[in-house]
């Protein structure tokens, strides 16, 4: 895996962390800003899509410590991958069933 792609894995994580916070909640309001976040967030996705035919440096710190600190974007994707693979994925899994 190169920086872009790592970069694009961390990226995804945000979202889907994200993403899953706004399942869990109730008040709309809320609701209506965390999907924001979660659009934003997508977007930057994008962004690090589009990089990784391009290999300049990302602008967007989340992005950038991938590119600076590979081995322990490594990691942190990792143990995102092992929490989300034992249903603890921000614990939205719990609350969203009820």
């Amino acid at each position: 895996m190169n920086r872009a792609q790592l970069a694009m894995a961390y990226q995804a994580c945000e979202v889907a962390d994200l993403a899953a916070e706004a399942v869990t909640l109730d008040d709309p309001g809320e609701a209506r800003e965390q999907a924001v976040r979660v659009l934003a967030a997508a977007q930057r996705l994008m962004e690090a899509a589009d990089r990784f035919a391009d290999p300049a440096e990302p602008t967007d710190s989340l992005q950038l410590f991938a590119y600076q600190h590979p081995e322990e974007a490594a990691a942190d994707i990792s143990a995102w991958v092992h929490r989300c693979r034992g249903h603890d994925c921000s614990g939205a899994d719990a609350r969203a069933r009820g």
